[in-house]
């Protein structure tokens, strides 16, 4: 492996973490109508086509902190509220000897990413009052690397909810509706801080369009469709993630050609993401790759046969 070629500027997979985006007029609008409204921003579209990257940008514009939470088929509404790590409990009350106290069930409260984004002093302190002593440190999960928000708010990102079923989105109605859930086991609400910025938190949520979503969790969205970007926007978004291009005349050249291909012969299968990576093999090889490695490098990074159920006939 020692003549795999180097790419001056590595993109290493999915840029999730909002620092390159493009946004369209339609996106800055959508984003506008959800701050000014309070409800949730929901992002329709195919796999790789930059819904969830949206979110982080939104943070790093805004200034806010930034959270995810990435829905499976397992997961619960309560994951996104809070648990109670009852096994701990269990076990420091075993271990406990005799005339000592159990730690208060404060100590065993994990706020889930909604409570920190509503109130993260709250959810700092597990729900628990001033003079109610703590013996497990809490903090605000670290989602985006080198990146340390000043503003008095936060995104929140719910990744792919079309992944769960029809009762995820059910329980999260009156959560996101009302911003503000009852925590029954220490009967404590949870509600937005008064340090917070009033449109926050921003809910950003996503779907790849797997799974229709009950209509009245759709009612309470903003909606707004992401479709795969034209060619000459494929280049913008080029030019974004590899500045070297624009410097480049021939290189240039060759991702507008190639953008211009991808939307003619793939733009109902493949993903803005994709394109990138060949956009990166490209720059990486140089002038050193023939015709035959380059058709070799379009099944790997985008025909992927025998996986992909329709194959592209004209790559």
């Amino acid at each position: 492996m020692a003549n795999v070629p180097q790419h001056p500027h590595p993109r290493k997979g999915d840029r999730r973490d909002g620092s390159v985006y493009s946004p369209t007029p339609e996106i800055i609008t959508a984003v506008q109508v959800a701050l000014i409204t309070g409800r949730p921003l929901l992002l329709a579209g195919p796999p790789g086509c930059g819904k969830s990257s949206l979110a982080g940008f939104v943070a790093r514009t805004l200034d806010f902190a930034y959270l995810e939470f990435v829905v499976t088929d397992e997961s619960s509404p309560q994951d996104l509220l809070w648990n109670v790590d009852v096994i701990a409990r269990l076990r420091d009350a075993q271990l406990a000897t005799a005339g000592e106290q159990v730690p208060p069930l404060h100590d065993y409260i994990d706020p889930g990413p909604l409570w920190w984004a509503l109130n993260p002093a709250s959810a700092a302190r597990r729900g628990a009052d001033e003079d109610v002593e703590l013996s497990r440190p809490c903090s605000m999960p670290v989602h985006l690397k080198d990146y340390e928000p000043q503003g008095a708010g936060a995104v929140l990102l719910i990744d792919e909810i079309d992944k769960a079923e029809s009762s995820f989105c059910n329980g999260l109605l009156v959560p996101l509706g009302s911003r503000q859930f009852h925590v029954t086991d220490i009967d404590e609400t949870v509600e937005n801080g008064a340090d917070r910025a009033p449109e926050s938190p921003l809910v950003v949520i996503t779907t790849n369009g797997e799974r229709d979503l009950p209509d009245a969790f759709v009612r309470r969205c903003v909606v707004l469709p992401v479709e795969g970007p034209d060619a000459e926007r494929l280049e913008e978004i080029a030019r974004l993630h590899f500045p070297d291009v624009s410097e480049d005349s021939a290189m240039s050249a060759r991702v507008r050609e190639l953008a211009n291909r991808f939307t003619k012969s793939a733009k109902d299968h493949a993903s803005t993401a994709e394109f990138l990576d060949l956009v990166s093999v490209m720059i990486a090889f140089g002038d050193d790759s023939d015709s035959d490695q380059w058709q070799l490098v379009e099944r790997l990074v985008v025909e992927k046969p025998n996986v992909r159920r329709n194959l592209f006939t004209s790559w």
